[in-house]
């Protein structure tokens, strides 16, 4: 089952190929092991009470800055400097929180998966956090480190949607946007998997993350586009199936948007978590040249 040659060339289709058999062998493993997606609600969960710390900092903050206002209307401009600072400062944190967060729990999922895929067994749902938790520094330094250049791209993001902004400077944010997004996908695309699986430091798993990428570049595109692709598609057949039930009418159409909502919410925690397994397959693959030993049960022949 070798993926591919040291020291050959491997053709882009097959490439392609390859990278849609790492995704259905994603699939395969959260069939295998649902209590993986648990992992990603637990995640979603925790970022939404992050998102309620963050809105209820700022309606705090802004009540607080009322009673100054009409302590000393003399120094509103201050005042006002100081809120906004506040606004940010706040606003950041969450930004990092959530970074960290995301990074713990595909840690979790990362380390689960990939014990499944290369020994075979059946690791409990505590065995994913307990991988994370041993790791726990290399987590959050990466996690502040991702969610810092994140919101910086965000920014860049958001200056190319300002309508206010010079047409030339919305064009070069934009364009800026995407190719450091891009670069920046390539170069730390293994580094939690290095984290979590070899414990490495950051700065080893940024500096050989962009090294195992070149080895697996077509698989990694190609698994990543394609669980995109299924989401989407998952989410129009949704539509397709549920929308003559709303327009029914009545108590059947809001049963009919209540279940539409919900299944899109769990086609959505299946196929992000399907992301974060083929991260693991293709950190197998990049490591030993070869499948995962699981996608042989599947009849997955690379």
């Amino acid at each position: 089952m070798v993926m591919y040659k040291r020291g050959s060339r491997v053709g882009f289709f097959e490439r392609i190929s390859r990278g849609w058999k790492v995704t259905k062998l994603g699939m395969a493993v959260i069939r295998a092991d649902p209590e993986l997606m648990v992992y990603t609600f637990l995640s979603a969960v925790l970022s939404i009470f992050a998102i309620g710390a963050a809105i209820s900092g700022s309606i705090g903050l802004e009540i607080f800055s009322g009673g100054l206002d009409s302590e000393a209307t003399s120094n509103e401009e201050g005042t006002n400097d100081l809120v906004n600072a506040g606004h940010m400062a706040i606003w950041f944190a969450f930004y990092l929180v959530i970074s960290v967060i995301t990074v713990f729990w595909n840690s979790a999922i990362i380390a689960s998966a990939y014990e499944r895929m290369s020994a075979g067994t059946n690791p409990s749902f505590s065995y994913g956090i307990k991988q994370a938790m041993k790791c726990l520094p290399q987590i959050l330094i990466w996690g502040v480190i991702s969610g810092t250049v994140g919101l910086f791209l965000q920014i860049l993001e958001g200056i190319s949607k300002d309508s206010d902004a010079p047409i030339p400077i919305r064009a070069v944010a934009g364009l800026a946007s995407f190719i450091l997004g891009i670069a920046w996908w390539i170069a730390t695309f293994f580094v939690i998997p290095m984290i979590v699986l070899e414990r490495s430091g950051v700065i080893d798993g940024m500096s050989q993350s962009p090294k195992l990428f070149y080895k697996t570049w077509g698989e990694g595109i190609t698994s990543h586009v394609g669980t995109g692709l299924l989401l989407f598609f998952a989410v129009f057949i949704l539509f397709l199936v549920f929308t003559p039930v709303m327009m029914v009418g009545g108590s059947v159409a809001v049963l009919g948007a209540v279940a539409l909502v919900l299944s899109i919410l769990l086609v959505a925690l299946f196929f992000t978590t399907v992301e974060a397994v083929n991260r693991a397959s293709l950190y197998y693959y990049a490591k030993t040249g070869e499948a995962p030993p699981m996608a042989q049960k599947y009849g997955l022949s690379f």
